[in-house]
């Protein structure tokens, strides 16, 4: 009769199976379950950081934001930017605009010289007489000699300003050192020019294959008073091309000019900031 009763239906424990925690004791505070050496869930493993922190050594995430020093703001120590004094700049700058300058000049010289060469100036004297540029003159009619290179020249007739009509009755005549003649052109380009009471016009044009003294025959004008000036001249060949050579050198020299300016300008300006900025650095911070 000492027996205790079983309940009716319960099975009996596996003891293979693990059992549930049977809870505390009557009376006593709950502890939790055994600990087996794993956390609660939601709890960190020891060691481990909170949600949102990197392990330790682990880099920051993308676009994650890390303050410098205590306080944020740039690193300590970093040195400012050094200021450039060097002056090699400024003055190859300068150097290529100062030889851009000089070579517009040259340009220009050459245009001006081109220019004058196709301009029948030098005709002409400021008294009417044949200038500077006559290589041989003569009344009409009249013969006169001349020594001449290979090239083209133009035969002017002068007669007074006021003959508005005038010109040779015949054909002039060039004959060359070994008696050939030089057989008379149409003048290439029609030339004019006015001086002293003067008016002078291309009546023929020659063109002269040799060197050597030449003899130039003139026929009479319509006009008594007339006389003739053998000049160097041009073709139409040579009119165009020193004309075209005229326009576009003028270009360039105007190209060359403002682009020279323009750098020296600059390259001299720049040269005056580095200076003032390179005797800032060699006078030390006391010169601040």
């Amino acid at each position: 009769m000492g027996a205790t009763p079983q309940q009716p239906n319960q099975p009996e424990p596996n003891p293979s199976q693990p059992q549930p925690y049977p809870g505390p004791p009557p009376g006593q505070p709950y502890a939790g379950p055994p600990s087996s050496g794993q956390p609660s869930p939601g709890q960190p493993y020891p060691g481990q950081p909170y949600p949102g922190q990197p392990y330790p050594g682990q880099p920051y995430g993308a676009g994650a934001t890390v303050p410098y020093g205590p306080y944020g703001g740039p690193p300590p120590g970093v040195p400012p930017r050094p200021v450039k004094t060097s002056l090699a700049g400024p003055i190859t700058l300068t150097a290529v605009g100062v030889f851009l300058v000089v070579a517009t000049i040259v340009v220009a010289f050459f245009v001006v010289r081109t220019f004058v060469s196709i301009v029948p100036l030098g005709v002409l004297d400021g008294s009417g007489n044949p200038g500077s540029s006559s290589l041989a003159s003569t009344d009409a009619p009249g013969t006169t000699t001349a020594t001449l290179e290979p090239g083209y020249y133009d035969l002017y007739l002068v007669v007074p300003a006021s003959e508005r009509y005038a010109n040779l009755e015949g054909t002039a005549q060039l004959t060359g050192p070994d008696g050939e003649l030089v057989t008379a052109e149409p003048p290439g380009v029609n030339g004019n020019a006015s001086m002293g009471g003067s008016r002078a016009f291309t009546v023929a044009g020659f063109r002269v294959e040799s060197a050597g003294e030449y003899t130039l025959t003139v026929p009479a004008a319509s006009s008594d008073d007339a006389l003739v000036v053998l000049v160097e001249g041009h073709d139409v060949a040579g009119f165009v091309s020193g004309l075209l050579g005229t326009v576009g050198g003028v270009f360039v020299a105007i190209g060359l000019g403002v682009v020279g300016f323009g750098l020296t300008v600059g390259g001299v300006i720049w040269w005056v900031v580095r200076a003032k900025a390179r005797r800032r650095s060699l006078a030390g911070p006391q010169a601040a």
